[in-house]
């Protein structure tokens, strides 16, 4: 099974390429608004991804679909919106749950690392819905998605820069800020940390202990007088080797849920 998600405006369309490319359209979704998610069946189940391949080169949003049983159970929890209350709501494009009633909603494409439903990604919003006041400049290392850079944008920052060693992530970043009408305040880069302009009021780091390691120099570099710091991919227990690599930053804040953890660090105004 394959899932597109499309417009009212693009729906036709979608079903005459399917058409054309073996598939047989079953069903038709409409989750909210102009929203649309279609569903498409081939003949010979093995060529499905090759059909969605074909529609993302022709700029869809196309992904295969369990058809079934315990995998289809699965992927309708894995496609489920995330909230944060009434501040902030994440949502796969293709989801087939209603959005109708979620508020400021960002949606996903394909590509990239990170569809909101990780503890990681969530504590680390949860940190931005607390300590975001408005017009911060934001810097996503390790952007994946672009998910971390669409929330702070969509909760009030006025600018996020998101950099990935990934050209997929980049694409994938930039494709979800066009898809979320926010082009003018996100950018998406693969240059090293070195050679982006800096300071930033808050730069957020989902990237594991041996990333924030490696980079600890460039990462603290690129934070403001008055900034912040907020790292994960980080188990409890490395918290303090962590902090100390990112001196003289301070920390700040720690949240720990589970085997994850994520790290608040601050650098005191001069």
């Amino acid at each position: 099974m394959i899932a597109v998600a499309t417009t009212d405006d693009e729906h036709d369309a979608v079903r005459s390429l399917l058409r054309s490319l073996g598939g047989k359209v079953v069903d038709v979704f409409s989750p909210g608004g102009t929203r649309r998610v279609v569903l498409a069946e081939v003949v010979d189940g093995r060529e499905s991804e090759r059909v969605a391949r074909a529609l993302r080169d022709q700029g869809l949003m196309a992904v295969t679909r369990p058809d079934s049983g315990a995998a289809l159970a699965a992927w309708h929890r894995n496609t489920s919106p995330v909230q944060f209350g009434d501040h902030l709501s994440i949502c796969l494009a293709w989801s087939e749950h209603d959005r109708t009633n979620l508020t400021n909603l960002i949606e996903l494409g394909p590509g990239g690392f990170g569809s909101g439903h990780h503890r990681t990604t969530q504590m680390i919003i949860e940190d931005l819905l607390e300590h975001l006041s408005g017009g911060e400049r934001i810097l996503d290392v390790g952007c994946g998605s672009g998910i971390l850079s669409l929330a702070a944008v969509a909760l009030g920052a006025s600018h996020a820069v998101g950099v990935d060693l990934k050209p997929e992530a980049v694409a994938a970043t930039i494709r979800n800020a066009s898809l979320n009408q926010l082009d003018e305040r996100i950018q998406a880069t693969g240059a090293r940390l070195e050679e982006i302009d800096g300071p930033f009021d808050i730069v957020v780091a989902n990237i594991a202990r041996s990333g924030i390691v490696a980079l600890a120099d460039e990462v603290v570099g690129h934070v403001a007088d008055g900034g912040r710091l907020v790292v994960s991919g980080i188990t409890p227990s490395q918290c303090e080797q962590v902090s100390g690599f990112l001196r003289p930053l301070v920390e700040v804040g720690r949240r720990v849920e589970g085997d994850w953890a994520v790290l608040a660090l601050g650098r005191p105004r001069t």
